[in-house]
């Protein structure tokens, strides 16, 4: 009885090995080496982050409340390392192929990396076109898009900090705007040749247009003596 069960155990124990063998065999044939499929599924392992949790000093991104602006208003670093509001370039690096059986079924795979000195070709994988070429059965494509991370220490910073960037940035619209019809204007009062009507037209914007700049510039300067750090940081 014993030597019974014994055979039967050993039986069921070479029974085993052969599926697992004939799994593996399987899976490798429909697939692709084991190899293969992980150099798909992460090429961007040797990028930079762009935030990091795992740090724990004072400075480190954990202490932040860290806010991810797919339309970014611009896209400069700003802020030392220890601001209590402070931005970042990085770039969303999205990579999909179309792997398992008959390659039918899509991966999507994204990461935020970090930019070095805002420069997008330190942010964006570089390996992309070298991947497209050695697995074209993957049908592998990338997509490389930048983001602007903004990381306050608490909500009067982030408020203060959101304020500043439209202020920056509806001052330089309006600046421009304001100096491109003053141009021409000028060019049109040049060129009116004894048209009064146009003459007054064009004066009228040109006025407009400094009472616009002359605004402008009053409201910096309330925010400045409002808090004389609004420019600075």
């Amino acid at each position: 009885m014993k030597k019974l069960i014994a055979k039967i155990g050993l039986f069921l124990i070479i029974n085993l090995i052969i599926n697992s063998i004939l799994i593996g065999v399987t899976f490798a044939n429909e697939n692709g080496s084991v190899k293969d499929m992980v150099e798909l599924a992460d090429p961007f392992k040797d990028m930079l982050e762009c935030i990091d949790l795992t740090d724990t000093s004072e400075t480190s991104d954990s202490n932040y409340l860290i806010t991810i602006i797919e339309e970014p208003l611009n896209l400069k670093t700003t802020g030392d390392p220890g601001d209590d509001y402070k931005t970042r370039v990085c770039y969303r690096n999205t990579f999909v192929y179309w792997g398992g059986k008959d390659h039918k079924k899509k991966y999507t795979i994204t990461k935020l990396v970090r930019a070095i000195d805002d420069k997008p070709s330190t942010g964006c994988y570089g390996g992309a076109e070298a991947q497209k070429t050695e697995n074209e059965a993957f049908k592998p494509s990338f997509t490389c898009s930048p983001v602007q991370v903004t990381l306050s220490k608490g909500g009067t910073s982030q408020i203060e900090g959101f304020i500043k960037q439209i202020y920056t940035f509806a001052a330089s619209l309006v600046g421009i705007i304001a100096v491109a019809v003053i141009i021409i204007s000028g060019i049109q009062i040049s060129l009116s040749g004894g048209d009064s009507e146009g003459l007054t037209q064009a004066k009228d914007r040109i006025i407009k247009s400094l009472t616009g700049i002359a605004v402008l510039f009053l409201s910096g300067l309330i925010l400045y003596t409002i808090n004389p750090t609004f420019f600075v940081k």
